[in-house]
């Protein structure tokens, strides 16, 4: 069985907004959103595609989660 990611509806968007408000007082928020360098060895051929600003080669890992840090949305 598929793991449940972003909400579909907007009943489920309106519960998120609604917890992030009652467990941590900040109204109108339906996620919280952060991302991070992972450090890769660089691909073969890619060139500075995969370089970045700290000097490495990496990926962007970005994530939101709802107000129990659960994830809705992850992307690599």
């Amino acid at each position: 069985m598929p793991a449940k990611c972003v909400p579909s509806i907007d009943d489920e968007w309106l519960e998120i907004a609604k917890d992030f408000e009652n467990q941590w007082n900040f109204p109108h928020c339906i996620g919280a959103l952060d991302g991070k360098h992972v450090q890769i060895q660089c691909p073969a051929n890619s060139g500075s595609s995969f370089y970045n600003y700290k000097g490495t080669f990496s990926i962007v890992l970005m994530a939101i989660v709802d107000p129990s840090y659960k994830f809705i949305y992850a992307h690599v």
